[in-house]
Formats: structure tokens, sequence, C-alpha cells
């Protein structure tokens, strides 16, 4: 029986909160579409992509009220609504859906992940220094993050009332609502889970992979999630993230002299493409490099105007996130070569859906916010790391595939 369940908008948001918890037996389901039997065949933890994160409001708030909801039913003890560290997606909506559906009286968010820049101090989320809405998540193209204030963020979607908690100041056992606290390191992070955690008021908290790291040191031996595995052999990159810091890495891999092939207008939207004579050339360029070369990238991180090729109606961030998903397929059928690493949980999710994988059991992290996992592909297997477009610094790529040859 699961004991705890993490909820997350993403996959990549899943994969790097849920290998925290291996040591608890961490089980992780690509959608919510296959939940029949998943309480009672996990022993552990229950980590389960919602793929909310581009939702309307309300349908996203309705995923997570109907999980919370089946796992109370089902005896889960502990709920944990992870966000993005960056408060991307549908924050209130969804934060206000699980403390609804729970049954608590409370539910407490630390949203900081110190260890990659993201923290709290007097309400107000800073990344690397500067305010979230003022970093270059304010300047995302799709959803660009236009407050700073988590209250503010919380109360753009949800009319729950919140109360702030400063660092120094008690867990309120009296207030009724989202409670959201300033963290400012890791030690922050761990004592007011083991705060709460003593009150005992744990049953509904949320956060991101600071969170769920804090809550694997407090509840088991870490051994088993601080074992680094094995991630060698030459390193395929496949990047759908248009963030600045995604497109900043894959110019530096290209000149440190990796090869990069480059797609935009065409490969991101033509469905014809990948099956004419271009796509099938495109793809065994690509698995030639992948096998001779140590770094490989293929790019999609430019920002184009598709709203001219691709029809009316349809949402262009799903359309590219599937074009470059079944390119990756297609590389991946024409011969496993090594390792990959994909960059963008909307393109990692419809790669799994179109090479049909449902379950993942990750491996653990290869390095800060990148995490391993191995994907059975018909009689290979594969191992693939994901990544969130804004983690890392310019030379994350070049330095992953340092670490195959070491």
């Amino acid at each position: 029986m699961a004991k705890t369940m993490l909820i997350a908008d993403d996959l990549t948001g899943t994969l790097d909160s849920g290998v925290c918890l291996l040591a608890q037996g961490a089980h992780v389901l690509v959608d919510d579409s296959s939940m029949d039997g998943a309480f009672a065949s996990t022993d552990g933890a229950l980590c389960v992509n919602t793929a909310s994160r581009h939702m309307a409001p309300a349908e996203a708030a309705e995923h997570v009220y109907a999980l919370v909801s089946a796992a109370k039913k089902a005896g889960v003890r502990r709920i944990v609504k992870k966000t993005d560290s960056a408060l991307r997606g549908n924050i209130g909506a969804e934060l206000a859906a699980a403390l609804k559906a729970s049954g608590e009286p409370r539910l407490h968010f630390i949203p900081a992940l110190p260890a990659m820049g993201r923290v709290t101090c007097g309400g107000v989320h800073y990344v690397d220094g500067v305010p979230v809405s003022e970093s270059v998540f304010g300047r995302d193209p799709f959803e660009p993050v236009t407050v700073s204030d988590v209250r503010e963020v919380i109360a753009l979607q949800s009319e729950v009332p919140t109360m702030l908690v400063r660092s120094g100041e008690p867990v309120p056992c009296d207030f009724e609502g989202i409670v959201v606290y300033d963290a400012q390191t890791d030690g922050d992070v761990a004592s007011r889970i083991q705060q709460i955690d003593a009150a005992r008021d744990a049953g509904v908290l949320a956060g991101c992979a600071g969170l769920a790291s804090a809550l694997a040191s407090m509840e088991a031996d870490k051994a088993a999630d601080q074992a680094t595995p094995a991630f060698t052999g030459n390193l395929l990159v496949v990047c759908g993230s248009v963030n600045d810091v995604s497109r900043r890495q894959c110019d530096l891999a290209e000149e440190s002299g990796a090869r990069v092939f480059h797609i935009a207008e065409t490969e991101k939207s033509d469905d014809a493409w990948l099956c004419g004579d271009d796509g099938r050339a495109f793809v065994a360029a690509v698995n030639a490099s992948w096998a001779a070369n140590p770094l490989t990238v293929v790019n999609g991180s430019g920002l184009e105007d598709l709203s001219s090729l691709i029809p009316e109606g349809a949402d262009v961030r799903q359309v590219v996130s599937d074009h470059i998903g079944g390119l990756l397929a297609a590389i991946c059928a024409a011969g496993v070569r090594g390792r990959a690493l994909v960059t963008g949980g909307d393109v990692l999710t419809s790669f799994l859906a179109q090479a049909k994988v449902a379950e993942l059991s990750p491996l653990g992290q290869v390095s800060d916010g990148v995490v391993a996992f191995k994907v059975g592909l018909g009689a290979d297997d594969l191992v693939i790391a994901s990544k969130s477009g804004g983690f890392g610094n310019d030379e994350l790529l070049v330095q992953m595939a340092q670490l195959g040859t070491k």
C-alpha cells in the first residue's frame, strides 16, 4: 500500500522529486490515466504526473482533486503536491484542490529549492538572487511568471486564505488555509519539515524537489538515493525547451565542438517530414553521430513563429513537443547508441507516449536536477536523463558528456 503520494504537473518534476524517494520504493506513472491498482501495488511512494502544467486552471484542479480524493480513500497517509521551483503552472488552483480533497485544515507550502538557487524570503521567491518575475522565467514566451510574492501567485487562481511564516516563526497549528514558508537553505527546508511532522500536521504538503529531499532525509536511510547511477557512453541531447538557459547550453555545446543538428519550422510542424526522404536522412545522420561522437545535440530551442504552419486552434507547444518527441522515438528505433538527455518535460512525455512507455523507475541523480531512468525499447534498454529547461549552468551538456567517459 502506498504511504505517500506525490503529484506533479509535469514529468521532469515527477522524476526530480521521485528520485528523492527511491529509498521508499518510488514508483512513477507517466500520466494519471493508469491508476487502477496503483495504490495497492506500490509499497512506498507513488509519484504521478498529471501533465497539467499547461491546462486551464479548472481542469488542472479537477485532476488534482480526483487524485487526492482517490488517495485518501485508499488510505494514503501523506499527500505531496509537487510544484515548479520557479512557480510556473497552476499553483493556486492545484494547491487549493489538494487541500480541499485532503480534508486537512492546512496545506504547508515550502516553495524553495536552495540547491538550485531558488529561495523564498519575506514571501518573495527568488531565482539566483533575482525575484522570479524578473528572472528568465518572467520572460517565458508561453507562460511568464508575472509576480514574485508567493501569496500573490496563489491568489491569482484561488480564494483560499494564505499565511506567510518567516524564518524563526513557529508552525501555525490554528490557521486554516495555505501556509507559505520562507526558506533560504536546505537546512531551513529540513527543519520546517521536521517541525511540521513533530506537530503531527504533515498530511498534505507542497513544494518542489527540496521538499521531497527533506522528507527522504527525515524518513529513510538515504544510501539508496545518494548512489550515482551508471550513466556512460556517447550522449545524445534532445532539447525542446525554449528557455534561455537551455538555449545557452546548446550554443556552448556547439562552440565546444559538439555535433549539433538544428531543427526549426519544418521539423517542428510538418507531419510528413519525418516519414519523407529528408526526415529519414536526418534520423540516419543523428544516429551515425550518436554512435561516433561523445556529444550529439538535436537543438530545438529556437522560438519560431509557427502560427501559419499548424492547424488553426492547435496548441503550438503540444504540436512542437509531439514532433520532437516523435523524432527522438524514430532515432531510437533506428538503433540505440548509448544514453540520452531530454530537456523539456513536454518533449519527454510525448516521446514516452509514442514509445508506449507507461511506467518509470528512476535510477538516481547524475547531477543536480538531472535524473536518470531506464526505458525498455523492444529488445534494447535506453538510459535516459531528463531535466527542466531552466536547470543547470551553461556548460552542463559538455559536462554531462564528459561524465560518460570517466
